[in-house]
């Protein structure tokens, strides 16, 4: 199962310390655990990203790799042109693969979301 984090509300100074922490713990030669994660700065930038119709697109690519675009858009019942941009947005996070001939997937089968309310 591939799980990734979604943070929303993460102050930029403790992802950029938990990163700094991170090098000191590889350099010292201790493990250092990977992690998935995609950070927010607010309920307005995740929204702006992951919307209903990226959900159903990522939930549909779960279940049904798709040759190409225009076949992922016919089985969604969508205009090309917009499915192509939400394949771009996902893609850039992460949450889409796409194949050199041009095959979507999608491998995630799990979002996992903190969001700060008082951060």
């Amino acid at each position: 199962m591939t799980k990734i984090e979604v943070e929303v509300g993460r102050d930029l100074r403790a992802a950029a310390a938990d990163v700094a922490d991170a090098w000191k713990m590889a350099e010292a030669g201790n493990p250092v655990a990977g992690r998935d994660r995609i950070l927010f700065r607010d309920w307005s930038a995740l929204c702006a990203v992951l919307t209903p119709k990226r959900y159903e697109l990522l939930r549909h690519l779960r279940r049904t790799p798709e040759t190409g675009i225009r076949p992922l858009a016919r089985a969604l019942g969508r205009d090309v042109k917009r499915v192509h941009e939400d394949v771009v947005a996902l893609a850039e996070l992460g949450l889409v693969a796409r194949g050199e001939d041009g095959s979507l997937s999608s491998e995630i089968d799990e979002i996992i979301s903190t969001i700060r309310i008082a951060a």
